[in-house]
């Protein structure tokens, strides 16, 4: 499918690529719909129409693409499209206020122009004589339209981009300035809740209207919106993959050893398809059954010798056996194959981490986060690099920029990401100190701070975090499978084997069910033993 992100090169400004989507060649029949020309006349109208329309359109994204090099943000590109233009910037800025003049400046563009229009439509109208001649009056009266059409789509472009609907200018307006007054996490939400009544109102009057466009745009801004509010987001993938990918569902849900199982029946199903071997793979990865991963893996490979997920997951594989060397090797292939992904950036900056050599690392975590600005694991782990090397105030940025894209996700690691702690123990206390002092009730900072504890074989600090997180979060079944680890490791059998049954009664997820009856036997085995 990468024929749908398909763009042509037309130029650079400034650094800048502009580029022009496939989408914009159906521009030609739709000018052509609305002009109908039947002659040279009408064809150079509806073709400088076209122009003026796709340049009002160019300059708009120019506007915030200046404004965004005058704060300091880099430009990657420009892209016109069918339904308008996106600047693709390497980062949001740091300030509201910056932000709020770099979704200023488009809108801004468009009063300007709007108003150049108006002026050369009356000048036109107003002082060219009627005595030039039948065909240079037709001309003159044609262009006069043509400036009162484009002076009229500056109106529109203005009026539709500074409805305060997410993430139109207006929508980025408003959250730059609820963010100034309120901070991210309130502005979100007055973002979102001042965007759903607009965005309704548009689509039904898109169904009065039968406007399909405005619908499809509606349905564009709808997924956009849902990046504020990651709940709704992720309740919203949830409900799709139920219904039409139950192994995405459940993997989506932690469910790792089900959806694993689902994706053995899409294997059976279809075994020459490497994807479904990878989707097994992940499963595994995230339970911690390497091997059975690496067998996944390496039948992918079989299949489709140079698949990007392929090659990246067999590397990480590598690293986690601290085989460093062959899984550099294998993320410079992923970087041959897909220099602009940005996760084999970020994992060789990993395995330097790992080393020691920090310079390194940080070269390739800033060069992850180029790419893909909104990943929260990119600033976690870069914090720790400027930790190490003592630079605390970098390391304390990256660590609320993580927070600000996802604070569940950023205080609470998964299995496989808990090999962040290992020997990270001071940095892990800064961290989670610094959450906790924030937000004291904060149940995932105690869970945080107490695997990290585990992690590293501090099992009393463990037991009094995880305590305390349950009492902020009971139902939480990580939380006691956890404790009971610290309980078990302290020779503390009865609390452990008390907390593994809590585990039992309240989970729903197999691969932790299985977890904790293997910790369960091995402790009636040694209490038999004994």
């Amino acid at each position: 499918m990468k024929w749908l992100s398909s763009s042509w090169l037309v130029g650079r400004i400034r650094g800048m690529e502009i580029r022009l989507h496939f989408s914009m060649l159906f521009m030609l029949p739709v000018t052509y719909y609305i002009f109908r020309p039947v002659d040279f006349h009408g064809v150079v109208i509806a073709f400088s129409w076209l122009l003026g329309f796709v340049s009002c359109i160019f300059l708009h994204e120019l506007g915030h693409a200046l404004a965004a090099k005058l704060v300091g943000v880099e430009v990657k590109n420009i892209v016109l499209w069918l339904l308008g233009g996106f600047t693709s910037l390497s980062r949001k800025a740091e300030r509201p206020v910056d932000n709020l003049a770099i979704f200023a400046a488009g809108p801004l563009v468009n009063m300007f122009l709007g108003f150049l229009f108006v002026i050369a439509y009356m000048l036109l109208y107003s002082f060219v004589p009627r005595d030039i001649g039948v065909s240079n009056l037709l001309w003159a009266q044609a262009f006069t339209r043509l400036f009162f059409s484009l002076a009229f789509v500056n109106v529109i472009l203005v009026v539709f981009n500074l409805l305060p609907i997410y993430p139109l200018d207006g929508g980025n307006i408003l959250h730059a300035a609820m963010e100034m007054f309120f901070g991210k996490s309130k502005a979100d939400l007055i973002t979102l809740i001042v965007s759903i009544p607009i965005l309704i109102g548009l689509i039904i009057l898109g169904l009065v209207t039968r406007d399909y466009v405005l619908l499809a745009s509606c349905i564009l801004i709808a997924f956009a919106m849902g990046t504020l509010n990651r709940s709704a987001l992720h309740w919203v993938n949830l409900g799709v993959n139920y219904f039409f990918k139950r192994a995405g569902y459940y993997y989506l849900q932690g469910d790792f050893e089900r959806a694993a199982q689902y994706y053995t029946r899409d294997i059976d199903r279809e075994p020459q398809n490497a994807n479904h071997y990878l989707a097994r793979a992940a499963c595994l990865l995230n339970i911690l059954q390497k091997e059975r991963a690496a067998a996944d893996i390496e039948r992918a490979l079989k299949f489709s010798p140079t698949n990007i997920f392929a090659l990246q997951l067999r590397g990480e594989i590598y690293s986690m056996e601290k085989n460093y060397d062959a899984a550099l090797n294998l993320f410079a292939r992923t970087q041959e194959i897909s220099p602009t992904w940005a996760i084999p950036y970020f994992d060789r900056g990993s395995v330097f981490l790992d080393k020691k050599e920090y310079q390194p690392a940080l070269a390739e975590l800033n060069k992850a986060i180029s790419y893909s600005p909104q990943t929260w694991l990119f600033y976690l782990i870069r914090s720790i690099a400027h930790f190490r090397v003592g630079d605390f105030e970098a390391a304390h940025k990256d660590q609320d920029l993580a927070l600000s894209l996802s604070e569940k996700d950023s205080l609470v690691m998964t299995d496989l990401n808990m090999i962040v702690y290992e020997n990270n123990l001071e940095w892990a206390e800064d961290y989670y100190g610094r959450a906790i002092l924030k937000s004291p009730h904060s149940a995932y900072a105690y869970q945080g701070r107490a695997d990290a504890y585990r992690i590293n074989n501090v099992h009393d600090k463990a037991i009094t975090d995880y305590t305390r997180a349950i009492e902020l979060l009971p139902k939480e079944s990580r939380l006691y499978l956890g404790r009971g680890k610290s309980y078990a490791a302290l020779g503390e059998t009865q609390k452990a084997e008390s907390d593994f049954k809590i585990v039992m009664s309240i989970t729903d997820k197999l691969h932790l069910k299985k977890q904790t009856e293997e910790l369960l036997k091995n402790i009636q085995n040694d209490l038999v033993v004994e």
